[in-house]
């Protein structure tokens, strides 16, 4: 830990996760794997660092535009019969109200607002903790 979060008394870390890690994906175990293995750390952490004030949380977003997505797209694209292949944008919009509640992509600046909060004084009370940005896809699961 930096000294001068030990000398302050305080700070704040912050993974960045996935819903992947709580809901597995058939997609991509070792990914929801892995993921899950940084929300488990960041809750190790979070005892390990109380005692000197220091906040441990992880972030999972749900479904963000990226180019991750659009890789599992294609891997699934790549795979169909010629009359089951689909546009990215259609498969997307379909996926998306099927699995997330509030029926929109979430956005990067969604994400960064979490952190931003999580970091902040008004979460001081907050370790230890797993926050799904995700438009409720881990509740609808």
């Amino acid at each position: 830990m930096p000294e001068k979060w030990r000398s302050r008394g305080q700070g704040a870390i912050v993974f960045l996760s996935s819903v992947a890690g709580q809901m597995g994906s058939q997609t991509d175990p070792p990914y929801s794997a892995s993921k899950a293995a940084n929300i488990n750390f960041s809750q190790c952490m979070a005892k390990d660092l109380a005692a000197s004030g220091v906040r441990v949380n992880s972030v999972c977003p749900g479904m963000v535009k990226t180019p991750l997505n659009e890789s599992v797209w294609r891997s699934w694209h790549d795979q169909q019969p010629a009359e089951k292949r689909r546009s990215y944008e259609d498969w997307a919009a379909d996926k998306i109200h099927q699995v997330i509640p509030l029926r929109r992509w979430q956005q990067p600046d969604d994400i960064a607002a979490m952190i931003i909060f999580l970091c902040s004084a008004r979460a001081g009370e907050v370790t230890g903790q797993t926050m799904n940005v995700d438009g409720g896809c881990v509740m609808h699961s």
